[in-house]
């Protein structure tokens, strides 16, 4: 039987929830929430940015380990980094556009960020990082920051977006108990398609047994796999059935795993990937969180790769609300098509001699 849809609340502090954000009523930007109470906004730089991240995949790989080893999670370190991340919007995009360049590499992070990810930990932590683990961490983190990103377009103040973030990490992870030979299985059998969705249930299950801090983001993750038109599961709920917050994450989510190879399918081109979703409006996303999504992204997606009009190849990674066709770029190809070694920004915005010719290159060409 399948369980009954809850509405789900989001914290006021960690153990006393409040109704989901109404989108007739929005919130204020600022919160008066007594954990977010005096906090200034983070300042942020380049160093500044590689922390925040980082401190984020040590919070999901506290997550992960809790998970997998069955042991006490370390709510205080993960509320701090998910705080701080959400903090740092006040100062730009930054934090957005370094998950793109770390969603991009075509490694894992280099020893040196691993060194620096390993120390952010919190002591609990004893676990080295895997391929596994900082795979499972980079795309919760990532989601969790497009979500936050969401919600600050949707005017949520610093409680609700601090709640948003902190689901948005925590939604996928009963993916950590379904069996590896299903994940990587190409085409599944209905028996372990039934497995697969289920790992909602075991979010919800898991969240919940964390202790009652964490409690009430169990109604919410078990919903961000529903979908706007009815079509999802694990309930078949639609429309404003669905919380919010689940509402925001499955589209963030969606966005971010189209950027990531399956074992049965390849990684979509990003500016492809945002032209499905668009066509998907109205059927399986609010397509209110489909405009907020499209002013984020830009015309030329976050994390696309592009080709320049003199033949160098780079990513988008940060938009330009002034002039949509001119965003900030990491260009890692020149134009004879030899990587860079380091790779380094361009801001169209101050290069009038350079556009952008080809909006849908392949990730493979960085392979070669």
């Amino acid at each position: 039987m399948p369980e009954e849809p809850q509405r789900a609340p989001a914290p006021s502090n960690l153990t006393q929830p409040i109704p989901q954000p109404q989108a007739q009523a929005k919130a204020p930007r600022t919160g008066t929430a007594p954990w977010l109470a005096n906090a200034p906004a983070t300042q942020v730089d380049e160093e500044t940015t590689l922390d925040l991240y980082t401190n984020l995949i040590a919070a999901a790989q506290l997550i992960y380990e809790a998970t997998t080893n069955n042991t006490p999670l370390a709510v205080d370190a993960l509320v701090k980094a998910v705080k701080d991340a959400q903090r740092s919007f006040a100062n730009g995009d930054q934090l957005l556009t370094e998950a793109v360049r770390q969603r991009g590499s075509a490694s894992s992070l280099s020893q040196d960020q691993i060194d620096r990810l390993i120390t952010h930990q919190a002591s609990q932590s004893q676990e080295p990082q895997t391929s596994a683990s900082y795979s499972w961490s980079q795309r919760a983190v990532n989601g969790s920051i497009l979500s936050m990103r969401l919600g600050q377009e949707m005017e949520y103040d610093e409680r609700h977006n601090l709640a948003l973030g902190l689901c948005g990490l925590m939604h996928d992870v009963g993916m950590l108990k379904v069996p590896e030979e299903v994940l990587k299985t190409s085409r599944m059998t209905p028996q372990q398609l039934e497995v697969m969705r289920n790992h909602t249930h075991e979010s919800k299950r898991i969240v919940e047994g964390f202790g009652p801090d964490l409690a009430w983001m169990g109604a919410i993750v078990v919903q961000v796999h529903e979908r706007y038109d009815g079509s999802g599961y694990p309930n078949k709920l639609k429309e404003e059935e669905i919380h919010e917050f689940a509402r925001i994450i499955g589209l963030a989510d969606t966005y971010e795993a189209m950027a990531h190879p399956r074992a049965d399918r390849a990684a979509v081109v990003v500016y492809t990937a945002l032209s499905e979703i668009i066509d998907m409006r109205n059927k399986l996303y609010d397509p209110r969180l489909i405009k907020l999504l499209i002013r984020i992204v830009s015309i030329f997606p976050l994390g696309s790769l592009v080709k320049l009009n003199n033949g160098a190849i780079g990513r988008v990674v940060g938009a330009n609300r002034l002039y949509p066709t001119r965003p900030l770029m990491e260009v890692m190809l020149d134009p004879r098509g030899k990587k860079l070694s380091p790779s380094y920004l361009l801001n169209l915005a101050e290069e009038p001699m350079l556009s952008i010719s080809d909006p849908a290159i392949d990730e493979s060409v960085l392979r070669k």
